[in-house]
């Protein structure tokens, strides 16, 4: 069946667009629930507000940070908001919204004047369109001429323009790389000159580089990674392309074409490293500062990590996001991740940071602030300071200790994943002796607080009121501190104290006075 513009006005269709979706408290929700990037929930906000006014955000932060990564995801939510509920003008290489035919309708008989020129700002192919479905009877319609139209009765007209086709949008995100794929790049920035001679003849080389690319870079769905990786000859395009404040434009033989899009660059760099010619680009491109995540985010993020790292252990199966979540649902209730561990790895992780970078709420509009987070982004790239420790690596530091421990632990009933294999682990990188101390020190204050507030519910009639003087516990109350503090309460008996027994070393070592 023949879709219509008709058709979409009785199903009570308005039009759609990147800036409606983005501002739909229900869409923004998920957005901020999606558990692919935890955390940054004012850093998130802010960019879907930038994207909404301008289509085009870009986004600054440390590396490892998930910048690229929430970029894609957000992408991803856009595009699947798009191809559930978007219909555009039949034909039109840009996906134009049939939303605009709709409000042309509503208010032609009005205001036709203001109709018309909205038909003569669609692409070509849609004003083509238009122009056969207005012509009629021997009466040819040239939307560059007004009277043309206006010969034609604003009844006549609205009844005509219902009966347009229309087409189910879908669309995909890309991901390019200035790197890897410059063409694509100087494309996007520089606008695409032959979509005429593309869309305006058959070919059979459908797949063919050129037009997969056009294909992708029309839709406008694109994150550009890396952006301080460009090279100085790429500025002047880019100069160009982000001189239009709303919407992402292309040029067809000097005439822009606007489509609904959106472009997110990151940056892992402050955009100085290109000098004084990068201020244009500051000032063009809405800038979102991207800092790391808090020590509880950071902890659930790494908790994520050992859960897809047992599984990719345990079935036979390759690191596909999707397929990992599909077995993590039965995933093997023997294996158990210690709490100290992933405290201790979250604490290393944000102690390797500047306090620049986690600052909360920064805005970018801020010149102080944006001057103290690129001194941090600056900080963090100098071989001369102690590394960042970023989630990539702490994803290898993981995925190591995953693999020895099953690889020991074979013949065991139970796997347990404690502070001390991870402390054995981390061994093979280079990470300075005072930062795991540091993080150690942190975890045994985390530990005797929450023993002395009494948050593991237990009464230590030897524990004095000096915490640096702390006594040895008996077994059985170590037993219980274990639980409490673990959260063990939810395993059978039986499991639940094969899993204390493993644990015990590690806590008697952490609360140790003299345990560095």
């Amino acid at each position: 069946m023949t879709l219509s513009i008709q058709n979409l006005m009785k199903d009570g269709y308005e039009g759609f667009s990147v800036r409606s979706i983005l501002m739909n408290p229900e869409f923004r929700d998920r957005v901020l629930k999606d558990v692919s990037v935890r955390g940054n929930e004012v850093g998130k906000n802010l960019v879907m507000d930038k994207l909404a006014v301008g289509g085009k955000v870009l986004l600054t932060g440390p590396t490892g940070e998930a910048k690229t990564l929430f970029a894609r995801v957000l992408l991803d939510h856009l595009v699947r908001e798009i191809n559930n509920f978007k219909y555009h003008i039949a034909d039109c290489p840009f996906l134009e919204d049939a939303g605009y035919i709709i409000d042309i309708i509503e208010n032609f008989p009005a205001n036709p004047f203001a109709g018309i020129r909205v038909m003569q700002s669609l692409c070509p192919y849609c004003r083509n369109n238009i122009e056969t479905i207005l012509s009629k009877d021997g009466n040819v319609v040239q939307l560059d001429n007004t009277n043309s139209v206006l010969e034609i009765s604003p009844k006549e007209i609205v009844s005509r323009l219902g009966k347009l086709e229309a087409g189910k949008t879908t669309v995909r995100r890309s991901q390019l790389d200035p790197r890897t794929d410059p063409e694509s790049l100087y494309m996007l920035l520089a606008g695409v000159e032959n979509l005429e001679e593309l869309f305006g003849k058959d070919t059979s080389t459908t797949f063919a580089a050129t037009s997969h690319k056009v294909g992708v870079l029309s839709h406008g769905f694109i994150v550009v990674n890396e952006i301080q990786r460009l090279p100085l000859s790429l500025l002047e395009s880019l100069m160009g392309f982000l001189e239009e404040p709303m919407g992402i434009k292309y040029n067809i033989q000097g005439e822009p074409v606007y489509i609904d899009g959106a472009v997110l660059f990151t940056s892992n760099a402050p955009l100085t490293v290109f000098g004084e010619e990068s201020q244009p680009i500051i000032n063009r491109i809405p800038e979102v500062l991207w800092p790391a995540r808090s020590v509880e985010s950071r902890e659930q993020i790494l908790k994520d990590m050992f859960d897809e790292q047992l599984v990719l252990t345990r079935k036979k199966i390759t690191a596909n996001p999707s397929i990992i979540q599909l077995h993590e649902l039965g995933k093997e209730a023997t294996d158990y991740v210690s709490r100290l561990a992933l405290d201790f790895l979250a604490f290393l992780g944000n102690n390797s940071l500047p306090e620049s970078l986690k600052t909360k709420g920064l805005r970018s509009e801020s010149r102080l602030a944006r001057n103290d987070f690129y001194s941090g982004l600056d900080e963090v790239h100098d071989p001369q300071r102690n590394p960042h420790i970023d989630l990539r690596t702490m994803n290898n530091i993981i995925g190591e200790t995953v693999l020895f421990q099953i690889r020991e632990g074979k013949d065991s009933d139970i796997n347990v994943i404690t502070l001390e294999k991870i402390r054995n682990t981390m061994g093979a990188y280079d990470v300075p002796a005072s930062m795991i101390n540091d993080a150690l020190q942190q975890l045994k204050i985390v530990l005797r607080t929450a023993i002395k507030e009494a948050e593991v519910s237990i009464n230590v009639k030897d524990i004095s009121e000096d915490i640096s003087k702390m006594k040895a516990l008996s077994d059985a109350e170590m037993s219980e501190l274990i639980v409490k503090f673990e959260g063990l309460d939810r395993f059978k008996e039986n499991i639940r104290n094969k899993i204390v027994e493993k644990l015990q070393l590690s806590y008697e070592q952490l609360l140790k006075v003299d345990y560095i």
